[in-house]
This record gives structure tokens, C-alpha cells and sequence, in this order.
């Protein structure tokens, strides 16, 4: 009797039912690990675009604090003041630098230049 029950056991998992439906099973596992593993895969790219995002603003913090402590002092609040509004002190004059590299009159291209401009340089 134990023999016969085992027998039949044994016929039904080898059944082609059977298989079949653990085939349709293990597909269904393998779709849903396959799934995980895509976003295990985008966890992983986001993970690392937020450490490259936190580290420039770890970097940006950094500067804008030094920065501040910059214009803490009357120093460089004096300098800032004077590089944005073009202040002077009363008692110092502004120098101007010109590169004598430069052409005063740029050369006029015969194309670009009007008949009058023509004959007003020739006058001149």
C-alpha cells in the first residue's frame, strides 16, 4: 500500500500538469526578481547622482561661507562695495589703462562703409 501511494505521488509531480505549472511558477519568480533587480539598478544611479548633487553643494557651502566671513570684515566689505558700485575713497583719483595695442580708428571695411562716411573720411 505504501509502495502504490508513492507511485501515484511520484506520477503526479512528474505529471505533465506538473511541470507545467511550475514552469508557470518559476516564470512568474523570475519575472518579479527581474523587476527588483530593475530597481535595485535605478536606486543604485540615483543613489549616485544625489552624491555628486550633495557634494557640489558640500562645495558651493563651502565657498558662500568663505565668502561671508569675507564680508564679515570692513576689509573686504570696503572691497566689494568698490569692485560693484565703482566708489573711491575722497582723497584717491581713478586711473584709466588703455592697451596701446588697440587701433583708435579701426580700419573700415570699403563693404560696410556708406558713400558718406567715405567722403567725410576724406575729408577729414
Amino acid at each position: 500500500m505504501e509502495f502504490q501511494e508513492k507511485r501515484k505521488l511520484k506520477r503526479f509531480l512528474y505529471s505533465r500538469i506538473t511541470l507545467v505549472l511550475l514552469l508557470i511558477v518559476i516564470a512568474f519568480l523570475i519575472r518579479a526578481v527581474w523587476g527588483v533587480y530593475q530597481k535595485q539598478e535605478m536606486t543604485k544611479d540615483n543613489l549616485a547622482k544625489t552624491a555628486t548633487v550633495y557634494n557640489n553643494l558640500q562645495a558651493r557651502e563651502k565657498i558662500l561661507s568663505s565668502e561671508i566671513e569675507r564680508l564679515e570684515t570692513v576689509n573686504g566689505l570696503e572691497e566689494e562695495i568698490r569692485e560693484k558700485y565703482g566708489l573711491i575713497k575722497p582723497d584717491e583719483e581713478v586711473i584709466i589703462i588703455v592697451d596701446e595695442g588697440e587701433d583708435k580708428n579701426p580700419p573700415l571695411n570699403s563693404s560696410s562703409v556708406s558713400l558718406w562716411q567715405k567722403i567725410w573720411n576724406w575729408l577729414q
